[in-house]
């Protein structure tokens, strides 16, 4: 059995379609354009000044963006940037930099609360359903870790679920940093682990900070169909934001080498296909297949593909749900 093999387990397979979600709802132009132009200057700004890139070793270069290599793991088959980063890099890039301080703004934080709300709203009923199955109908201390949107943590708040919340390194313009004196229920990841380059660590801190038998909550962008089609074409990964993107397998392999007991990992993605049939023109030219699909310009097999994406975990949105050993 390969080392891998050793942690398979049954996961949750379904399929589904919300056509209430929109692409723009998840990254609206009006503000995605600024971010990507603002996050390009500072990576490029900063590999100019220092040797940041390391050794490939055991992995493979996937794809380049912005001249930062990414590499994929044959063993986990999962990617991530080659590159090392200092502490201080990084909370200039999420808390100082130019970025930082747009994600910040009055006009960013609306744009998200207005084009993001029913995603939230989605999210939180996911949410209660897995706090219902695997802890049972009560209100619990919840720790919400990186979150960057005002609106996110008021909904979440404002859930049925919820007795009190903290917050754990919260980006900007989140002021509040209240942390409990002792373990709470349940920490939520939500899109903070694609942040992460040691992983591993992060994941052994944040289980510090959660009771015995308390849930784990993540959802992260992860390795799927249109990242390893479009690679550096793809709008939606890029660098500092995009450092770490595991599969199912890795997150699970992770999750029990850090104290976790995994209850369930689905990708319930909606955009994968519409993602790469967006920029069908990109993909690159050895991907027969792909372009194969996307020159039939039928939204019914770009439904049907998304299902079977669905069904297979093979999406790049990643959900999963853990229980503190």
């Amino acid at each position: 059995m390969s080392m891998l093999g050793r942690y398979l387990k049954p996961m949750i397979r379904y399929e589904y379609v919300d056509t209430t979600i929109k692409a723009q709802d998840i990254h609206p132009d009006i503000i995605f354009t600024k971010e990507q132009e603002l996050a390009q200057s500072f990576v490029e700004n900063l590999l100019q000044s220092q040797q940041l890139v390391t050794n490939i070793q055991d992995n493979e270069l996937l794809f380049k963006k912005w001249n930062v290599p990414y590499v994929i793991s044959p063993q986990t088959w999962s990617v991530k940037a080659n590159l090392k980063l200092s502490h201080d890099i990084l909370q200039d890039y999420f808390y100082h930099s130019e970025l930082a301080k747009f994600r910040a703004s009055k006009e960013y934080q609306q744009t998200m609360s207005e084009n993001r709300h029913d995603l939230w709203e989605n999210q939180i009923n996911w949410i209660e359903t897995r706090i219902s199955r695997y802890l049972g109908n009560s209100q619990y201390h919840i720790s919400d870790c990186g979150s960057k949107a005002v609106g996110w943590l008021e909904l979440l708040a404002k859930a049925s679920f919820t007795k009190n919340l903290s917050t754990i390194d919260p980006l900007p313009p989140i002021v509040t940093t209240e942390l409990s004196d002792e373990p709470v229920d349940i920490i939520c990841l939500i899109d903070t682990l694609q942040r992460q380059l040691d992983a591993k660590t992060f994941l052994t801190q944040t289980a510090q900070q959660l009771k015995s038998d308390g849930l784990l909550i993540i959802t992260c962008r992860g390795l799927g169909f249109d990242v390893l089609t479009l690679r550096e074409h793809s709008d939606s990964i890029f660098p500092l934001d995009h450092l770490f993107l595991p599969s199912p397998l890795a997150m699970q392999k992770l999750l029990e080498e850090t104290g976790f007991e995994v209850l369930e990992i689905t990708t319930p993605g909606l955009m994968d296909a519409a993602y790469v049939n967006k920029s069908k023109e990109q993909i690159p030219p050895d991907q027969y297949f792909q372009r194969y699909l996307m020159a039939q310009q039928d939204p019914f097999l770009l439904e049907r593909l998304q299902g079977f994406l669905q069904r297979n975990n093979l999406s790049s949105h990643l959900r999963c749900v853990a229980k503190k050993k």
